[in-house]
């Protein structure tokens, strides 16, 4: 929030919040779509320096909008220049999957990171729950566990993959040890374990496409449409708050599943 209300004041030229106008708001947004990020993928070395992304843009324009109504409930301002300027709209693109092609290969170069790679893939977890995946989260056929990011409680059934991966896992894990993967524990091996990952693609490819550890939940979740999945019941799987989230998704249907539902 400091930044954003810095850079602003510094666009502005330091005029006081009573003589910041609507015209000084349209005129630092128009800005700010034409602005390039100097410090991504180490841009400067490749020369590549995308524009400031519409989602980062519309964050500011909310934490200046909260800024400014903050001013008026303060009585330090009669009106909020930014409440006329308008979202930037952002297109819903279609995310990235894995194929059948490029799973084999992550999971024949995987080597001691295949099991994680597996949880991922016949879970659909994100990340940062599955690095504190620990015993007492499986019960039979069932995970269950509250994810980091919603705080909601997710139980759901886990297919045979699974439960042979967590043989695996377990044989090889201390016996003292309640985590999964405590080498996650440490973040120079989470970003050993990405970069793993994406050395199976072009640098280009895996900057094009946002080619992370998340890639895997995408992955999941076409699987799943795939075979014929109901939307709710992906909700549930994936644990999403809103079917707004789910319904992401629903453009990655084949056309053979939809002819079987018409």
């Amino acid at each position: 929030i400091k930044t954003t209300v810095t850079r602003f004041r510094a666009f502005c030229k330091d005029k006081t919040i009573e003589e910041v106008t609507v015209e000084d708001a349209k005129q630092y947004f128009h800005q700010r779509c034409k602005d390039r990020v100097t410090n991504k993928y180490k841009c400067n070395l490749d020369n590549y320096l995308p524009r400031v992304s519409p989602k980062t843009v519309n964050n500011e324009l909310l934490i200046l909008r909260r800024f400014f109504t903050y001013c008026m409930d303060m009585e330090w301002i009669e009106s909020n220049p930014c409440r006329r300027i308008k979202a930037l709209h952002i297109p819903i693109k279609e995310r990235y999957y894995f194929t059948g092609n490029n799973i084999k290969r992550i999971l024949k170069t995987a080597g001691r990171y295949k099991p994680f790679y597996e949880v991922l893939l016949h879970t659909g977890l994100r990340p940062t729950d599955a690095y504190k995946l620990a015993r007492g989260h499986f019960n039979g056929r069932y995970m269950t566990l509250r994810m980091n990011k919603t705080k909601l409680m997710l139980s759901i059934p886990i297919n045979d993959a699974i439960i042979s991966t967590l043989k695996v896992i377990l044989e090889y894990c201390a016996a003292d040890s309640t985590l999964l993967f405590p080498a996650f524990q440490s973040d120079r091996q989470k970003k050993n374990c990405v970069k793993a990952m994406q050395s199976n693609f072009t640098a280009d490819f895996v900057r094009t496409n946002n080619i992370n550890l998340h890639t895997f939940r995408h992955t999941y979740a076409h699987n799943m449409l795939n075979k014929g999945v109901p939307k709710e019941v992906l909700q549930t799987l994936l644990g999403h708050r809103s079917i707004k989230t789910t319904e992401i998704y629903a453009n990655w249907v084949r056309k053979e599943e939809l002819e079987r539902w018409v």
